[in-house]
């Protein structure tokens, strides 16, 4: 692997543009997406409705299609092509809109070639959907403005930029106070050396391009995001016993985020947050975190840090906030806890799943 920028662009633009015909070509199984048996339907319903092609030739390692779309503004980065750019043109609906962003043509070239044909299947009138040419650290020469979109996703793209801290500044200027950074990435148990870093293919196969957990913690915080969510992780096995040998005793895992845009609130209190069960597909609960689930029948007390992604989002309208003076006897965790929340403990458990 190059080591400027510049060249790792070019030997990823190589990697995804002309040496992966499909998902058939990866070497290990990291860009392969997973979830789907936790899928909402609607997404299933999205996802069976999106051209063969553009599903061949997607490269993914989650599910980044969070609750309440409807009418949302949507930024994919590193599209690819564009299969969540189109499943969430369908969840977004008429007054929505979704802008998918990748630096490889070849991949752009699928996505807009296959365009109207996903305005037909969902029913639109209109394209609700647009593709740039560009790169994900650097939106605004492709002219994406300051606080403009709701929510900005990314599906295993992260790891392949080699200014990973540029993309999160870029998420925090484009997104709106208020909004979520919704994403799946592969991360390492410690920081990746130099020697792996270099190799072309681990690096291309989304694995030595990856930040270690806590490096993610400090760099989106200290940008000014409010600490990061896990949502979901499971363990990466590379599944190539030359590449595995490579990589020794690190460990690599595939997690899904919440972060969202607000400013931090203080753990000086706790709210009873009742959910009024208004969000399409989520009509019973509403998944938080990968540990917290509020259900419409049984509300939730929580530290006034962890209530704020509620309150001060686009989820708002969809709960009820009462002050609680007495703390609970076993409260949900705080906001700060989720810095200390290692993946790669957290996948050996079994996580509770929300009615979708």
């Amino acid at each position: 692997m190059a080591t400027n920028n510049e060249e790792v662009h070019s030997d990823v633009q190589e990697y995804y543009g002309k040496e992966l015909k499909s998902k058939d070509d990866l070497k290990t199984n990291a860009c392969c997406t997973a979830g789907g048996a936790k899928m909402p339907q609607r997404v299933k319903q999205a996802l069976a409705l999106c051209h063969e092609e553009v599903i061949t030739k997607f490269y993914g390692c989650g599910v980044v299609f969070p609750q309440a779309p409807e009418g949302c503004t949507v930024l994919d980065l590193g599209c690819g092509t564009g299969r969540d750019c189109f499943v969430l043109s369908m969840l977004v609906g008429p007054t929505g809109h979704v802008t998918g962003v990748d630096m490889t043509p070849e991949q752009l070239e699928v996505a807009r070639r296959h365009t109207d044909y996903h305005m037909k299947q969902f029913g639109h009138s209109s394209c609700n959907v647009d593709f740039l040419l560009g790169y994900i650290e650097k939106l605004d020469t492709v002219g994406i403005k300051d606080n403009v979109f709701d929510v900005v996703i990314s599906n295993c793209v992260i790891n392949l930029v080699p200014d990973k801290e540029a993309v999160f500044r870029e998420v925090y200027r484009v997104l709106k106070p208020g909004g979520e950074l919704y994403f799946s990435d592969v991360y390492s148990s410690h920081p990746v050396t130099a020697e792996l870093r270099s190799d072309k293919v681990l690096w291309g196969e989304c694995i030595s391009g990856a930040l270690a957990w806590k490096q993610l913690m400090k760099v989106v915080t200290e940008i000014g995001f409010a600490p990061p969510v896990l949502m979901e992780c499971s363990p990466l096995t590379v599944n190539n016993t030359h590449l595995g040998e490579k990589l020794g005793d690190f460990k690599f895992c595939s997690a899904t985020y919440r972060i969202f845009k607000i400013d931090t609130v203080q753990d000086k209190s706790y709210e009873q947050v009742s959910y009024k069960g208004t969000i399409q597909g989520h009509q019973d609960c509403f998944q938080l975190a990968y540990n917290i689930s509020i259900s419409v029948s049984h509300p939730e007390i929580m530290s006034s840090s962890m209530a704020s992604l509620l309150k001060h989002s686009r989820y708002a309208p969809h709960f009820a906030f009462q002050q609680v003076d007495t703390p609970p006897e076993s409260p949900v965790p705080s906001l700060s806890d989720c810095i200390n929340v290692n993946p790669f403990e957290v996948q050996t458990m079994t996580m509770p799943t929300c009615c979708s």
